[in-house]
């Protein structure tokens, strides 16, 4: 990962070296490459005719954009070794790095929509962070879910957002020595200091590209190539700063049975969950599967534990709720009354992953096996990415959410944990 920071260039502060968010290689700042601005510039050796050159500049205009062979301003960077484009806050921040993994149905899609929703408004408001979009193209998808899922013209109308697809736009296919490599497209946001800040002083040293890795499920079935040389899609596992696995328990038949259901939530109906909430997949091959990689990827020993934090989303907390009804799930933050300092509270969200630790220990101990055998910093975090049980639409039978009756519950704080592990500066922490 990039550290360090190199003498200012054009009024900026820029990092010594770039990790490409594609294909994770680093790479001096003075190798990246830019991408041309004329039209006929077309024909990229890596990405096939139709996309601009990649080319390393010789020349440069007054604000310090490179000249293409046209004599055009350039704006767009790219990497040296895939070519695939680079955001220039990745030339200004050092990237943070989250892999998501979830098995089909795990809530995933949905968690990662109400998440980054609510992290819109919840950091700049409480943690006086700016939380932007590093690249609004390269999000474009997960902006299409948050229209769908908060914004819709339709306040009544029942969505659902789509599944992560295992193919697609959200894979980029280049060619690297006569072969075809595709990466997988992640989402990008940068997380700075607002004038505000208690760090506001900091704000080059602490600030990050926030970089979020979200993988169909499919793409750790062990009989699946997502992790070939080719399809080196879950490889980001050996760069992540922390993983997040979304956890469904009540697609175990066990967990289910101690539920109760005096709602009729058709999320704990047996029946009608097979029909469209249920994973084909057993979710602890995924979390195997995942654990297997990750080991082989960083190359730990069968005995070594995994040293950066996990944090296991336990989804769909609307229906299971019951099973914890002591749980306090107030907002995890407060103002310190020394300095007035917003501050992530600790300790309530580690006594809360206690509790949840021990529910799943009871009915699902195989899990909790894994995970302990695995890593020491593991969380359990209780989410409902929408607050209640999906409903029926009576046109068509699909089963969705009205966008005015979801209300995440705890949603941000996997992402505020994450960053009072591993990102120092960004969050004051109370461990009270």
């Amino acid at each position: 990962m990039s550290s360090g920071k190199s003498e200012k260039n054009n009024s900026e502060l820029l990092c010594e070296k770039v990790t490409c968010p594609h294909c994770w290689k680093s790479s001096p700042v003075e190798d990246i490459l830019w991408i041309a601005e004329a039209p006929e510039l077309t024909g990229d050796a890596r990405l096939g005719e139709a996309d601009k050159q990649r080319f390393l500049p010789a020349r440069f205009d007054i604000k310090g954009n490179a000249l293409d062979l046209k004599g055009f301003a350039c704006k767009k960077l790219a990497c040296p070794h895939c070519h695939l484009e680079i955001p220039r806050s990745y030339l200004e921040m050092e990237p943070f790095f989250i892999s998501i993994v979830g098995a089909p149905a795990s809530g995933k899609s949905c968690f990662l929509t109400s998440m980054c929703w609510n992290l819109r408004k919840i950091l700049p408001n409480e943690f006086d962070l700016n939380f932007l979009d590093a690249d609004p193209e390269m999000n474009g998808h997960l902006q299409e879910d948050e229209t769908a899922q908060f914004l819709n013209d339709d306040p009544d109308a029942i969505t659902r957002i789509k599944k992560t697809e295992a193919e697609g736009d959200m894979y980029k296919t280049v060619m690297i020595n006569d072969q075809y490599i595709t990466y997988l497209q992640p989402y990008l946001f940068t997380l700075s200091p607002a004038q505000e800040h208690f760090n506001a002083a900091e704000r080059n040293r602490v600030s990050r590209t926030l970089t979020i890795y979200d993988n169909a499920g499919e793409s750790y079935l062990p009989i699946r190539d997502g992790d070939a040389a080719s399809l080196p899609v879950t490889r980001h596992l050996e760069q992540s700063n922390c993983i997040m696995f979304t956890f469904d328990p009540i697609q175990d038949n066990r967990f289910r049975a101690v539920c109760t259901n005096p709602s009729n939530d058709p999320q704990l109906i047996k029946e009608t969950s097979d029909s469209f909430l249920k994973s084909p997949l057993r979710q602890e091959m995924v979390l195997g599967e995942m654990i297997n990689r990750t080991r082989s990827y960083i190359g730990l020993h069968s005995s070594e534990k995994y040293d950066r934090p996990v944090i296991i989303v336990v989804t769909k907390f609307d229906a299971w709720k019951d099973l914890v009804p002591d749980l306090s799930m107030r907002n995890p933050w407060a103002k310190t009354i020394s300095s007035n300092t917003p501050a992530f509270l600790l300790k309530k969200v580690q006594d809360v992953s206690k509790t949840i630790r021990e529910l799943l220990k009871k009915h699902l101990p195989e899990m909790v096996g894994m995970l302990d055998q695995f890593a020491d910093n593991v969380t359990y975090i209780p989410v409902s990415a929408t607050g209640g049980p999906p409903i029926q639409d009576p046109k068509t039978g699909n089963w969705g959410f009205k966008a005015n009756s979801i209300k995440p519950i705890w949603v941000e704080v996997p992402l505020l944990y994450a960053l009072s592990q591993a990102a120092d500066g960004l969050v004051c922490v109370s461990k009270k």
